[in-house]
């Protein structure tokens, strides 16, 4: 099982090169001046919310350990899609306003991403290490077979990924 700092690493790796990527793909770099923003400071305080919300990403799907009681370790909520979706629904509502919410969510999903793709390397695929489901399987066991968590993992990294991209994509075609 991936350590905390494991994955502060990953989403600081993830967040650095999406952010050259996003800077790359913004080639009149008008991030900044969106109009309803003054191009002063705005630009520092975005980098550092993007930093800090790819973090947030990063680390949210091991709050399950908190709540132990009530959700297992590593289960189909909160190392999937679903947890990502379930917070991205304002996005719906965006206008002009509050576009600047749009690659702040794409870097929750890239740090979100992060922590699935470092959950694939677990010191062994036994016990916590595999997806826990909320009924019992056919071994009597509430967890998937390790080569069934492995895709699970890899599948959901994948698609958080893709609409984290996706957004940042949209995001400048938007500006």
């Amino acid at each position: 099982m991936a350590s905390r700092r494991i994955h502060l690493f990953g989403g600081t790796l993830f967040w650095g090169v999406f952010l050259g990527i996003f800077y790359a793909l913004d080639v009149n770099t008008n991030l900044i001046d969106i109009n309803f923003i003054n191009s002063g400071g705005f630009h520092g305080l975005w980098i550092v919310l993007s930093f800090m919300v790819t973090h947030f990403g990063a680390q949210l799907p091991d709050y399950d350990l908190i709540w132990d009681k009530v959700l297992p370790h590593r289960n189909v909520l909160t190392h999937s899609v679903f947890l990502p979706l379930l917070l991205c629904i304002p996005l719906y509502w965006v206008n002009s306003s509050t576009l600047f919410l749009v690659p702040i969510y794409a870097f929750y999903l890239i740090g979100h991403a992060s922590h699935l793709f470092f959950d694939l390397r677990p010191k062994s695929w036994k016990g916590t290490a595999l997806i826990h489901i909320f009924w019992v399987n056919d071994d009597g066991r509430k967890t998937f077979p390790a080569k069934s968590s492995k895709l699970f993992l890899l599948i959901n990294g994948i698609i958080v990924l893709v609409a984290g991209i996706i957004l940042l994509y949209f995001f400048q075609a938007w500006i």
